[in-house]
């Protein structure tokens, strides 16, 4: 049943079932280890119950069709993200995490070029979370720094679609600084070990 909000009780009240369940049971902080067995205590979850898994050490609530993060308490979740133009070649890696509080998604990401690892054209990534529509072509989510392990060369996350981002680099361009594509020679010579670092921040559909 649904949680019944704040009662005042007074000495000498007697509790039915009905209120110890809709007063205590169903608005309290219910422990679980993992989704599994949250699924399997709770068959017919009620809007607004709030719920941690020990495995992930995470706060979820129920929102009315499905639990959603509240609070990340533990370790970021990992993600593969899909690029385009990047090629990672051979022992090339990517490492991206995202955390979300509600609406809010939090991504960091490293890219490392193996060997024959190439970059060409326009430079994307996928996002973990769809993001919400108001992030439409050219909004900054977030930093980019492309680096050859020796110099550092800033640049900006930008969206293209509530999926998928895009890595400029910062271009001096006469006397005002723009947005622009990397290259398989800017902003250096692309070789194994250089690396796209990255953090973005952007609200959830």
């Amino acid at each position: 049943m649904a949680g019944l909000g704040r009662k005042v009780f007074t000495a000498g009240d007697v509790l039915t079932a009905a209120q110890v369940q809709g007063f205590l049971q169903d608005q309290a902080v219910m422990v679980f280890a993992g989704t599994a067995a949250r699924s399997s205590a709770i068959a017919t979850p009620s809007e607004g119950m709030v719920a941690i898994t020990t495995d992930t050490d995470e706060l979820q609530y129920y929102n009315g069709s499905s639990w959603v993060a509240g609070l990340p308490f533990g370790a970021w979740t990992s993600y593969t993200p899909t690029l385009t133009n990047i090629t990672l070649g051979t022992g090339g890696t990517t490492s991206f995490k995202y955390a979300q509080l509600g609406k809010v998604v939090v991504v960091r990401g490293n890219i490392t070029l193996g060997t024959s690892g190439t970059v060409t054209g326009a430079n994307t990534v996928t996002l973990p979370v769809t993001a919400n529509s108001d992030y439409v072509v050219g909004v900054p989510m977030g930093d980019v720094i492309f680096t050859n392990n020796t110099n550092y060369y800033p640049g900006t996350v930008l969206t293209i679609s509530t999926t998928t981002v895009r890595l400029l680099a910062t271009n001096a361009a006469g006397t005002i600084a723009v947005a622009s594509e990397p290259t398989s020679t800017s902003p250096f010579f692309w070789a194994s070990g250089h690396k796209f670092l990255m953090t973005f921040t952007y609200e959830a559909a």
